[in-house]
């Protein structure tokens, strides 16, 4: 086998050749025949050269998060800059408004961890 990992060390069952492929790996039908009452079955891996990478999927997904944490982050600081936030930092008696730093800066800190992965 020149692809796929072979886990025959492992497995539950040794006499039987098993192999992991890898993603993106698929199996393609050669031809079949039946010997004695076993159906063989001939096949060739396949690689999807279409497809993205896994490391193409994760880069992607990072990028939709990494946008969608800069629209939180535009919409923190629009409500910050409302009414609401006068009414409720009157409610908690936050004249000086120190409540909308520490939201700010807190969102700001979360967004630079998932920035960071």
């Amino acid at each position: 086998v020149d692809r796929g990992a072979d886990l025959r060390w492992m497995s539950q069952y040794p006499h039987e050749a098993e192999i992991c492929f890898g993603p993106l790996s698929g199996l393609q039908v050669i031809r079949t025949r039946v010997e004695s009452s076993v159906l063989v079955v001939e096949v060739r891996l396949n690689v999807n050269m279409v497809s993205m990478t896994l490391e193409q999927v994760v880069a992607k997904r990072y990028k939709v998060v990494a946008g969608m944490c800069d629209n939180i982050m535009l919409e923190i600081d629009k409500s910050i800059k409302g009414d609401e936030w006068a009414t409720l930092c009157r409610q908690l008696n936050d004249d000086d408004g120190n409540i909308k730093i520490v939201i700010h800066d807190l969102a700001e800190t979360q967004l630079s961890k998932i920035k960071a992965r």
